[in-house]
């Protein structure tokens, strides 16, 4: 399944939000003197697993999207239930996958953790950057 200009759309801009806020932090571990490679590493798992979440979860609703029937009643509970499992595999994946980061390969679990509320950050940062843009526009 191709990716809806949508879903193509938003998952570039989480992409360079995220990584414009991992290089703010990593360049907070520069200036407090505790930049390594195992820093550089754990932000480079944690960006590409928030930037991958966030384009898996939205395929996942492109997908469900194209799949819902209009005269299916319980469309809305079907759909629930299937995102709910989504979230559930996705969340696993990441907590196994960044397990396995921190001890195996002895990541930084700050820089390798926090990437993953990045997307939403960014996220809420757009809202407010376009109700601004709108409500200049009224005036």
């Amino acid at each position: 399944m191709k990716p809806q200009k949508a879903v193509v759309q938003e998952t570039r801009r989480i992409a360079i939000g995220t990584a414009i806020l991992c290089a703010v932090m990593l360049l907070v571990f520069l200036l407090v003197g505790q930049m390594s490679g195992l820093v550089l590493l754990g932000a480079l798992i944690g960006y590409v697993l928030a930037v991958g979440n966030f384009f898996i979860m939205a395929m996942d609703v492109q997908r469900l999207t194209d799949s819902l029937d209009p005269n299916d009643e319980n469309a809305a509970k079907t759909a629930k239930a299937k995102m709910r499992l989504s979230y559930n595999r996705r969340m696993l994946a990441m907590v196994l996958l960044l397990g396995a980061s921190i001890y195996f390969l002895n990541v930084n679990w700050i820089t390798a953790v926090a990437p993953l509320i990045f997307p939403s950050i960014v996220i809420k940062g757009w809202q407010i950057i376009m109700n601004r843009k709108s409500k200049g526009s009224d005036i």
